[in-house]
């Protein structure tokens, strides 16, 4: 695998290549990093050139003085940045959760870049409802309680289970847990506010020339994110299709998920 620097404006991008064939990117959501991918990537690297990277704010890729105002702006024109980098033509994307709301902004701002999109459980609010009007201010939880107190209670909104620890963490565990603290406080006091926030172009997505595919978890049903992807795919006009395993179903089960994976890119 082969870790590279991109300077944008206001950041440093750091994103890590791996595999041969087409490009497929895989784009993390909400406070998580290149690593989400960590199970996923060693099942399509025979099959493509996988690129994982960190979004601004997060982990390996600092920002420079304060967050921006449109911050899901900001990661959809990163997007852009790094796949000219890359120069190696359109890509295939899959991007999870707050990802996928990157890459569907990505997709009004900057038609025609990506061949196919799969956007997997994208949180939109306005497809909510009830759900919505119940969900706790999760930053305002964090700016009174710290990051322990609003993780507790997104989790517990969003429908998620919180992993046990590890009993006796190795040295990189542990510095992934300083980094994921970091990353949810980024999350909690700047990133949910902006996801929470962004409305869909309906009508910029429905003309699009990318291959639009908004998928769902099988194990995910009655969760937040699962009912806005039913609801943003009936309100483009098409099917939801389903995926392996749960809103993180490609950490869980890896083998499986890769295989659907690669049917949908295969047959899209």
């Amino acid at each position: 695998m082969i870790t590279q620097t991109l300077r944008v404006p206001g950041a440093e991008l750091t994103y890590d290549l791996d595999g041969s064939g087409p490009v497929l990117l895989l784009v993390p959501g909400g406070p998580a990093d290149a690593t989400a991918f960590t199970g996923l990537r060693p099942h399509l690297t025979d099959r493509y050139t996988v690129v994982t990277f960190d979004p601004r704010g997060l982990s390996r890729s600092p920002i420079t003085g304060v967050p921006g105002a449109d911050l899901v702006g900001e990661h959809a024109d990163d997007v852009h940045r790094l796949l000219i980098a890359l120069e190696r033509g359109p890509a295939h994307v899959f991007a999870n959760s707050g990802g996928a709301i990157t890459m569907l902004e990505h997709t009004r701002r900057h038609p025609g870049e990506v061949t196919t999109l799969v956007a997997h459980e994208p949180p939109v609010s306005r497809y909510l409802g009830e759900m919505l009007a119940d969900f706790p201010d999760i930053p305002a939880i964090y700016r009174e309680h710290g990051v322990e107190a609003a993780l507790g209670a997104f989790m517990a909104a969003s429908g998620f289970d919180v992993p046990p620890p590890p009993a006796a963490p190795t040295p990189a565990e542990i510095e992934q847990g300083k980094r994921m603290q970091a990353n949810f406080g980024f999350f909690f006091g700047h990133l949910m506010a902006a996801i929470g926030t962004w409305e869909p172009d309906l009508d910029a997505l429905r003309a699009t020339d990318t291959e639009l595919i908004v998928a769902v978890g099988k194990a995910a049903a009655g969760t937040p994110a699962h009912t806005a992807g039913l609801e943003l795919a009936r309100a483009l006009g098409r099917d939801a299709v389903e995926f392996p395993g749960d809103h993180g179903g490609f950490a869980g089960e890896p083998g499986p998920f890769a295989a659907r994976l690669t049917e949908v890119l295969t047959h899209a």
